[in-house]
């Protein structure tokens, strides 16, 4: 089974897209931000990110508040929920991670991750 079918498996088990995980991931690592920002950083439409944070929003995953250092403009927080479903979502990825891999060895395995590090800048 190919990677993109495994994701959408385990998205589609818990009721989001890769959109919503995307903007789960970025509060969460950059703490509380604007939607411009997170469509700056996640390189996403303005109108995509909108979309996705008011059903977050609805779903109680994420909130959004007045910024205390410019109250015209709203911050998304991450909520008690948000981080329990960001947590469900990468396990289940952990766990379509680790099948999609089982057929290579410890060793190609890490060859696989240093190759993509490469890739990646990192």
């Amino acid at each position: 089974m190919g990677a993109s079918r495994l994701s959408r498996e385990v998205f589609d088990s818990v009721g989001a897209g890769r959109y919503h995980y995307a903007i789960l991931c970025a509060v969460e690592e950059f703490g509380p931000c604007s939607q411009a920002e997170i469509g700056r950083r996640l390189r996403m439409d303005r109108k995509d990110v909108a979309q996705r944070v008011v059903e977050l929003e609805d779903e109680r995953c994420v909130e959004r508040r007045a910024d205390p250092a410019d109250p015209r403009r709203n911050l998304v927080r991450l909520t008690a929920r948000g981080r329990k479903r960001l947590e469900l979502i990468q396990a289940r990825l952990a766990v379509a991670q680790n099948e999609l891999v089982e057929p290579l060895t410890v060793q190609e395995r890490a060859g696989l991750v240093a190759a993509l590090q490469k890739l990646l800048g990192r």
